[in-house]
């Protein structure tokens, strides 16, 4: 592919992106590392991610420090996962699922890509559903308008592309990050901080260390959900940009807000006892917590505005995703192909009483897969680092099938005994309830493994 001499977008906000999965030309590259913190951070401001501390202490039962802990490393080690994978942007110019052609070969990584397309899929469809309901409740709509209003809003935003998704995430802050203060300011008045752990939650079966790990894997699981998209916010700044640089502000933008917000959806769970959180309405621990009036119309207005800024990223990248895994559209027409896939899945979110269970499950699927990806995606990186990168190597011929291919597949081979979701549970899993889930960190590790023994760097 020839570079063009012209800047035909830069850094344009009011002009739809004309650019798909193509590497990124030297340039159009533009931006500074620091963007990624408002980015990420909007982006998991969100009351999604708080749902993730309210499944830990009301299914499992985790004592509230059990669950801090566990959210702590699941994060902490989740980021840094994301932090490493968004320096691959600026070297390669190309979104996250592109990059994977080259461990995985052009036809292997259509596995992969497809999945991450699915992922992109369901998360959509699932914070369009919480923010459905805050926007229901917050101007007494039916949960159909609601939900039609919200994807209408963020189909526009995606539509126009990387810019315009960057402005929208910074602006967002601030307005983010004071509705969730009030909500925090009002949990941590009402929470017992020295709650231990309840058997009488309803997967409580395996205790509290049980617990404190499957804090740790629905933690870790949500962030995974980010990885296969790392890249697609950072292939547009310069090669020059510094790796450290942007590790340290996706770091900090995903860390920070995930393992406040999640810490305070368990406090919820323990300031409310009296309350099936799990079970009822995404919102109402809000309206539980601060009421109907000016304050609790504030808290579903955040609920809203978190919506946005994660579907924004979940639609954009999906449709990346999907156009790796070989859809024939532009850019722009997969942007709407994933809204409309996730907003009909979207009209199946109005029982609460299942919200819960399928969102605890999707969260854990998604580390099945995608964790042993990122171990593959990693040592391919550290195989080949040294390697003098051609920007647009990927898009001349390449092996179709590459050993990373077979390495995810011993990955997610070996994580299938430790899966333990009410859908399926493996043997060991099963054999051994006080091992919560780690699937995801055995599945990692085999794949990383795998990879180390099978690849052998060629060029590129």
């Amino acid at each position: 592919m020839e570079h063009r001499d012209a800047v035909i977008y830069g850094a344009r906000v009011a002009e739809v992106e004309p650019f798909g999965i193509e590497p990124i030309a030297a340039n159009e590259r533009h931006g500074n590392p620091r963007d990624l913190f408002g980015l990420w951070f909007s982006a998991n401001a969100e009351t999604a991610t708080r749902a993730v501390g309210i499944l830990t202490a009301a299914l499992y039962g985790t004592s509230l420090r059990g669950a801090i802990a566990g959210i702590l490393i699941g994060n902490a080690v989740g980021y840094a996962l994301l932090g490493l994978l968004s320096t691959f942007g600026p070297r390669w110019g190309l979104p996250q699922m592109m990059q994977s052609r080259l461990a995985f070969g052009y036809y292997g990584n259509a596995a992969p890509a497809g999945l991450s397309f699915l992922a992109g899929i369901g998360w959509f469809a699932v914070n369009s559903v919480l923010g459905a309901y805050a926007l229901g409740t917050l101007a007494h709509l039916a949960y159909l308008p609601a939900l039609t209003i919200m994807l209408a809003i963020q189909v526009a935003i995606v539509v126009y592309g990387y810019n315009m998704i960057h402005l929208f995430e910074r602006l967002s802050l601030v307005a983010l990050a004071c509705g969730f203060v009030l909500l925090g300011l009002a949990t941590v008045q009402r929470t017992d901080w020295l709650a231990p752990f309840d058997p009488r939650a309803p997967l409580a079966a395996g205790g509290e260390i049980a617990g404190i790990v499957l804090a740790l894997a629905l933690s870790f699981s949500y962030v995974i959900g980010w990885v296969p998209a790392a890249s697609d916010y950072s292939r547009y700044l310069p090669a020059t940009t510094r790796p450290s640089a942007i590790w340290t502000w996706v770091f900090l933008g995903g860390f920070i807000p995930c393992t406040l917000l999640e810490i305070m959806g368990a406090a919820a769970v323990k300031a409310l006892p009296q309350y099936d959180l799990a079970g009822l309405q995404p919102t109402a621990a809000v309206t539980l917590l601060l009421g109907n009036g000016f304050a609790g119309r504030l808290g579903l207005i955040t609920i809203m505005l978190g919506t946005l800024t994660a579907n924004c990223l979940n639609l954009y990248s999906g449709a990346l995703s999907g156009l790796a895994a070989g859809i024939k559209m532009k850019r722009w027409q997969a942007a709407i192909f994933v809204g409309a896939i996730g907003a009909t899945l979207a009209t199946l979110g109005s029982r609460p009483d299942k919200t819960a269970e399928l969102y605890t499950n999707f969260l854990l699927l998604l580390a099945a897969w995608a964790s042993p990806w990122a171990g593959v995606v990693i040592v391919h990186w550290w195989k080949t680092r040294a390697n003098a990168a051609d920007p647009f190597a990927a898009l001349r011929p390449f092996p179709r099938l590459r050993a990373g291919l077979i390495a995810w597949l011993v990955g997610i081979a070996a994580s299938i005994p430790f899966l333990d979701q009410t859908w399926f549970t493996g043997w060991i899993a099963r054999s051994d309830p006080r091992l919560g889930d780690i699937s995801y960190e055995v599945g990692f590790a085999a794949a990383a493994a795998a990879m180390l023994l099978l690849f052998r760097p060629q060029s590129a």
